[in-house]
């Protein structure tokens, strides 16, 4: 911690003399006020913070990945912990949707802290070609869900002009 620093906290304490300074200390307007003054921003503070379970739940799952050759695709699905027969994959055009329901791993124990995803859910993927469902192909492996399709090139006709 730096001086002025140092000295910002000696000030918030001289200001809270008398009363109740630890009480004050963990109000949580106080602190609140506090924490959020732009002076009292430190790099480490964001880089130590561990994200909370809210956090972890906006987050987007599964994730994915899609890689284009100009042969074929490949979408990537993480679905750690989700079995093969609680999931669903289905095509509508060019938007591919994965669904299912991540059970926990111990459902009669309580976890403490958990930053993995539990629950049903649901996921459009928009696809850069046009595909046939049939034209998919995917398997399973090691919580990896691989999509896989070759990409159609069209070669087209000459036309004659008259």
């Amino acid at each position: 911690m730096d001086m002025e620093k140092l000295k910002q906290w000696l000030e918030l304490a001289k200001s809270m003399q008398g009363g109740d300074f630890w009480g004050n200390i963990f109000d949580e307007g106080v602190a609140k006020q506090f924490m959020n003054d732009p002076q009292f921003d430190t790099p480490s503070q964001s880089t130590h913070n561990q994200p909370s379970r809210e956090d972890s739940y906006s987050r987007t799952f599964p994730v994915i990945d899609i890689l284009e050759g100009e042969e074929e695709v490949f979408v990537i699905i993480e679905l750690p912990g989700v079995t093969k027969e609680n999931m669903q994959l289905g095509l509508n055009g060019n938007v591919l949707s994965i669904k299912g329901k991540v059970l926990p791993i111990h459902p009669l124990i309580k976890p403490s802290y958990s930053e993995r995803f539990y629950g049903d859910f649901q996921r459009q993927i928009t696809l850069p070609d046009h595909v046939n469902p049939g034209d998919l192909n995917a398997k399973f492996w090691n919580g990896l869900l691989v999509v896989r399709y070759a990409r159609s090139t069209f070669k087209g006709e000459i036309i004659p002009i008259d």
